[in-house]
C-alpha cells in the first residue's frame, strides 16, 4: 500500500502531503543562522556558574578551602554541598527503580555531600559575573581529598567482599534480565556447528555540536522559576526540578530552545537543571550553566561485554543463540540512561527465526560517572552481536554470509511476531530489503573486486549487518509514557496552530507535523505553525525520545486536526448549505459538491462573529485537543511474565566495503549503501537525513569513537583531537534505499524513523573489518577497531 493511499485511507482528505518531501519550514533560519540557541538568550544580567569537579574516582570531601577564590575578580559565590543540601532536595529519578529497590538512593544530589563518588562529579559551584571569572575562580579552587578505593571494573564490582558504590545498597548490581525461549540447551548439545564469540564494547559518547546549557531565572514576585535549556524532555524535568527545590509543577515554567544537536544526551535528569534554579532563587538574579566540551565528554555509555553461541545446522539454518553480557553502567544518577542494557536484552534475535534462545544481562554500578542516553539506545549493541555471530556461523560453515542470512530471516507472511522478550515486532520484508539491498550495493561486483585486488599489505572487507530497532518506548513507571497529545487551533483570521507535547532536537520534525495537519485541512504546510517546548503552552508530553515526534505526536496531531476539520465542515455547511459529510477541503478552501466553496478564512471570522448561523450546530471556539495512545504496547504480563513496551518495529540492512591497511591498521571506508523500512514516510527526505546521520554514527563507534581514561580514572579524551569522530573527508556517499510496509498498529501506518541507521552500521562495519582481517578475525573482541587493536591481531599478539 502507498504513502498516498494509506493517508487517504486515514484521513478521507481530497489531497495529503504525507509522503512528500517538503522542505524544511525553518531551514533557511538555520542557514541564514536566525536560530537562538540557548546560549544566544542568556539575559544581559545574568550570573555564570563553573563547577569544581572531583579528579578522583572515589574521595571524601575532608575541606574546600573558598577564601582566596572569594576575592578574585567578579565571583560572587562559592556554594559547596553541604549548603546546597540544605536548599533543594535530591533529584528523582526520570524512571525509577522497580520493586523491591524502589528506595535505593542514588546520586542526585547536584553537588557532591561528603563523598564523590566519580571522576568529574561537581562537588562546589563558584558564581561569578562571567563565565571566563567563574571558570577561572573555579580552576582555583582548593579541595583537601582523602582518596579512597574506586571500583573501576565489573569483575571487581561483582567480586566477593567488594566495596558497595552506592551506600544503602547490598550489592553492585544494578538490575538484570533473562530471556529464553524453547530449549537452548539441547539444542546447542544436537547442533551440527557451533560458534562461540565474544565482544567488549568500549565506553562511547553522542559529543553533540552544542554542549549543555542551561539558564534559571527565579521571579520573586510571582514566585515562580523559569529553566530554559538544552532539554530534550521539558516537562520531565519542570517534574524533577520542582520536586527537588519543592516547588509546584505549575511554579516551574521550562523552555526548550532549538537544539544543536541532542541525540539522547539531552534528555531529563542532569543535575545542573536544578542547579541553576537553586543559585538564581539564591541570589535574585538568573543564573547560567554554559558547559565546556571537556565536560561534555564525561557523558560516556555502551560499555560492555558480550559472550555468545549460535548453533546451526550444516546449511547454515540458526537452531540457537545465546548470549550473556554485564555493562559497567557507572554510578546511578537522576537519567534513565543505565537503563539502555535492559533494552538490549529485548531484540534478540531480532530479525531472524530462531526457535532456541536465551539471553542475560546484567547491570553493574562502578565509580565512574552515570550513563548518558544516547542514540540507539542499547538496541544498536544486540544487533551488534547477532550479526557477529551469524557471521562467525557462516565462516565456520564456509558459506557466503548473505546467503546465510536470507535462509534465516523471518518471512513476512509470518509477521506480525512475537520476540521471546514479549515484543511483537509489526510488519516488514526482511528478504525482500536483502534482495535490494544486494542491488544497490552491488554486492555480487564487490566480491569479485575482493577476489581480484586482495594483497598482502591492502584487504578489502566486505560486511552487511541487519537491525531491528524498537521504537515508540512507553514503559510503565516513565513519566510520561505512551502517549502524546496536540491542540490545534484556527484563530478567527484563520490561522493554524499546533501546540504539541513533542520536541524537535533539530531533526524537522515541526515540518513533518505541520505535513500532516495540512492534509486534513487542505492547506499548505507552510500555514501551519507548530509550538513546541514550551510546558506553559503546550500539554504534557515526553517530548523528544524514542522517535515518538510523528509517531505519536503526529498521530496526535492528525486526530486534533480532524476534529478541527469536522467543526469546519458544519461551517461550511451552514454556509454553503449543503451536508457537513459532503463537503471536502483543499487550497485553503471548503468545497460543496455544488461547486460553491469558501474560504477557511471566511469560515473561521464567520464562526467566531456570527456563532449562531456560521457556527450553529459546533462547540466554539475552532479549536481541538486529542491524545494519541500506542497500539501493540502490553502492559500485562504473558505466560512468561513478560510485557510489551515498543509498539513500532522499524529496521534496516546495510553493507560496506572497507580498505585495511596491513602496515598501518588504518581503515578507509570505500562505500556504504542501505535499504530501510520505517513503514509511512511522511517526509522521505527528512528520514533520509535522520538514517545517514545515524549510519554516520554507526561508523564512528565501529571504527574511532571510544571515551578513555588515565590510570587514575582521569577522563583522557576531552576533545574532538582525541575523541575522534568521523569526518567528511572518512566517509564515502551514502546510499540509501526504502521500502515501506506500514505497520498495522498505526492509524497513519508509521513506525519511528530517529534511530535507525547505527545499528546496522556498526554491525556491518564491524563485519566488514572482520572480513578483512581474515583468519584473525575471530581474536576482534573489542569495538571499536581502532588501529592499534588491528595491528595487535594481525601481529598475532592478540
Amino acid at each position: 500500500m502507498s504513502a498516498e493511499t494509506f493517508a487517504e485511507r486515514a484521513d478521507d482528505a481530497t489531497e495529503t502531503w504525507i509522503g512528500r518531501s517538503v522542505a524544511r519550514l525553518d531551514g533557511l533560519d538555520y542557514a541564514a543562522g536566525r536560530v537562538r540557541y540557548t546560549a544566544d538568550l542568556i539575559p544581559a544580567d545574568a550570573l555564570y556558574v563553573a563547577l569544581a569537579r572531583s579528579p578522583h574516582p572515589c574521595a571524601r570531601i575532608v575541606s574546600i578551602d573558598a577564601d582566596a577564590v572569594r576575592g578574585m575578580p567578579g565571583v560572587v559565590a562559592v556554594v559547596d554541598g553541604a549548603e546546597a543540601g540544605r536548599l533543594c532536595a535530591p533529584m528523582p529519578m526520570a524512571l525509577p527503580f522497580r520493586a523491591p529497590h524502589a528506595d535505593r538512593a542514588i546520586l542526585g544530589r547536584c553537588l557532591a555531600d561528603g563523598t564523590a563518588r566519580f571522576a568529574g562529579q561537581p562537588v562546589a559551584a563558584v558564581v561569578a559575573e562571567s563565565q571566563h571569572e567563574a571558570e577561572a575562580a573555579a580552576d582555583r579552587l582548593t579541595v583537601h581529598y582523602e582518596v579512597l578505593h574506586a571500583v573501576r571494573t565489573t569483575e571487581e564490582a561483582l567480586g566477593e567482599g567488594a566495596p558497595i558504590v552506592h551506600p544503602g545498597w547490598d550489592s553492585n548490581v544494578v538490575a538484570s534480565d533473562r530471556v529464553k525461549a524453547g530449549d537452548p540447551e539441547a539444542a546447542f548439545r544436537g547442533a551440527a556447528c557451533v560458534v562461540r564469540g565474544e565482544i567488549a564494547v568500549r565506553p562511547s559518547t553522542a559529543a553533540p555540536t552544542e554542549p549543555l546549557c542551561y539558564v534559571g531565572a527565579w521571579d520573586e514576585r510571582l514566585g515562580r522559576l523559569t529553566l530554559t535549556g538544552t532539554l530534550q524532555n521539558p516537562h520531565t524535568t519542570r517534574w524533577q526540578v520542582a520536586a527537588s527545590l519543592e516547588l509546584r509543577e505549575t511554579d516551574v515554567r521550562v523552555v526548550a530552545p532549538p537544539a544543536g544537536g541532542a541525540f539522547g544526551f539531552k534528555m531529563a535528569g542532569h543535575t545542573e537543571e536544578v542547579l541553576v534554579g537553586l543559585l538564581s532563587r539564591l541570589f535574585g538574579r538568573p543564573v547560567a550553566y554554559l558547559e565546556n566540551r571537556r565536560d561534555t565528554m564525561r557523558g560516556h555509555c555502551r560499555e560492555q561485554t558480550h559472550r555468545f553461541a549460535i548453533a546451526g545446522d550444516a546449511d547454515g539454518r540458526i537452531t540457537a543463540f545465546c548470549n550473556s553480557f554485564v555493562a559497567d553502567v557507572g554510578t546511578i544518577g537522576p537519567g534513565n540512561g543505565w537503563t539502555m542494557p535492559l533494552i538490549t536484552a529485548t531484540v534478540f534475535p531480532t530479525v531472524y527465526e530462531v526457535p532456541n534462545v536465551e539471553v542475560d544481562g546484567t547491570l553493574v554500578a562502578t565509580n565512574k560517572a552515570p550513563w548518558q542516553p544516547i542514540r540507539g539506545y542499547g538496541k544498536e549493541i544486540a544487533n551488534l552481536v547477532m550479526e557477529r555471530a551469524v557471521d562467525l556461523l557462516a565462516g565456520e560453515l564456509g558459506l557466503d554470509p548473505a546467503a546465510v542470512r536470507a535462509r534465516n530471516l523471518i518471512p513476512s507472511r509470518a509477521l506480525p511476531r512475537r520476540l521471546p522478550s514479549g515484543l511483537n515486532v509489526d510488519s516488514g520484508d526482511y528478504p525482500e530489503a536483502l534482495s535490494r539491498l544486494k542491488d544497490l550495493f552491488g554486492y555480487d561486483r564487490w566480491r569479485a573486486r575482493q577476489a581480484q585486488t586482495q594483497s598482502h599489505e591492502c584487504r578489502i572487507g566486505i560486511g552487511i549487518g541487519f537491525e531491528l530497532t524498537p521504537e515508540g518506548g512507553a514503559r510503565p513507571g516513565a513519566f510520561p509514557s505512551g502517549f502524546e497529545t496536540a491542540s490545534i487551533r484556527m484563530s478567527p483570521t484563520g490561522d493554524v496552530q499546533v501546540a504539541i507535547g513533542v520536541t524537535s532536537p533539530g531533526s524537522g520534525n515541526e515540518t513533518g507535523i505541520a505535513q500532516i495537519v495540512a492534509g486534513v485541512l487542505g492547506l499548505r504546510p507552510e500555514a501551519i505553525r507548530v509550538i513546541q517546548g514550551d510546558t506553559d503552552t503546550v500539554p504534557v508530553g515526553t517530548g523528544n525520545a524514542s522517535s515518538r515526534a510523528l509517531l505519536y505526536g503526529g498521530a496526535a496531531a492528525h486526530l486534533a486536526a480532524s476534529d478541527l476539520r469536522a467543526k469546519l465542515a458544519v461551517c461550511a455547511g451552514n454556509v454553503l448549505q449543503a451536508r457537513a459529510e459532503d463537503i471536502r477541503f483543499s487550497n485553503g478552501r471548503a468545497h460543496a459538491p455544488s461547486g460553491g466553496s469558501v474560504s477557511l478564512a471566511e469560515l473561521a471570522l464567520g464562526a467566531h462573529t456570527h456563532p449562531f448561523t456560521v457556527g450553529d450546530g459546533i462547540e466554539l471556539p475552532l479549536e481541538a485537543t486529542r491524545s494519541y495512545r500506542a497500539r501493540n504496547v502490553r502492559v500485562k504480563p504473558d505466560e512468561n511474565g513478560r510485557i510489551a513496551t515498543y509498539s513500532s518495529f522499524p529496521y534496516s540492512v546495510h553493507a560496506a566495503a572497507i580498505e585495511l591497511d596491513c602496515g598501518t591498521g588504518r581503515v578507509a571506508v570505500l562505500d556504504v549503501a542501505a535499504v530501510h523500512d520505517c513503514g509511512v514516510m511522511v517526509n522521505p527526505a527528512l528520514v533520509t537525513g535522520q538514517l545517514r546521520g545515524a549510519i554516520a554514527m554507526g561508523i564512528g563507534a565501529a571504527l574511532w569513537e571510544e571515551v578513555t581514561y588515565a590510570d587514575d580514572g582521569r577522563l583522557t579524551s576531552d576533545r574532538f583531537k582525541s575523541y575522534l569522530l568521523p569526518r567528511s573527508t572518512d566517509l564515502p556517499p551514502i546510499r540509501v534505499g526504502h521500502m515501506s510496509t506500514p505497520s498495522p498498529f498505526h492509524p497513519l501506518g508509521m513506525k519511528g524513523g530517529g534511530e535507525s541507521g547505527l545499528g546496522g552500521a556498526l554491525a556491518a562495519m564491524t563485519n566488514a573489518v572482520c572480513d578483512a582481517l581474515g583468519p584473525a578475525s575471530g581474536r576482534l573482541a573489542t569495538i571499536p577497531a581502532t588501529p592499534p587493536r588491528l595491528m595487535a591481531l594481525l601481529a598475532g599478539r592478540v
